[in-house]
């Protein structure tokens, strides 16, 4: 026990559930860094086009680590990788229906769609080297 009756491992697994919300967050700004690149670079479609492949990285993962954290493994191990396994299958599942969703669309660049997307992806890749607990 330490203060405020919380255990170290509580206190770590609340801190692995903030660094992945940072690790979230941290991939929003890049795809907003990406597509005001774009807009700087080219124009409004080219900027949405690099914001949408951005968000089509990010949403999933939002959602992974909404599930992947909402259980204590100190409290229900089982529970943990349940929600892990539930959490990375919607996220493969949503990133492959925003992927339909977004190529379905007129007004879209799809070499810049897939640059945001990939830069986005690789900040979450590169995240270990960045994000230190």
């Amino acid at each position: 026990m330490i203060s405020g009756g919380h255990t170290v491992t509580e206190q770590n697994t609340a801190l692995a559930r903030k660094s992945a919300y940072k690790l979230v967050m941290c991939q929003l700004v890049v795809a907003g860094v990406i597509a005001l690149a774009f807009f700087l670079a080219a124009d409004a479609v080219a900027a949405k086009s690099a914001f949408k492949g951005g968000l089509v990285a990010v949403i999933p993962n939002c959602v992974f680590v909404f599930f992947a954290f909402r259980f204590n493994a100190l409290h229900d191990a089982n529970a943990v990788l349940a929600a892990f396994m539930r959490g990375q299958s919607l996220k493969l599942i949503l990133t492959a229906v925003l992927l339909a969703v977004v190529f379905t669309q007129q007004q879209l660049v799809p070499e810049i769609f897939l640059t945001g997307f990939l830069f986005t992806l690789l900040a979450q890749w590169t995240a270990p080297v960045f994000f230190k607990h």
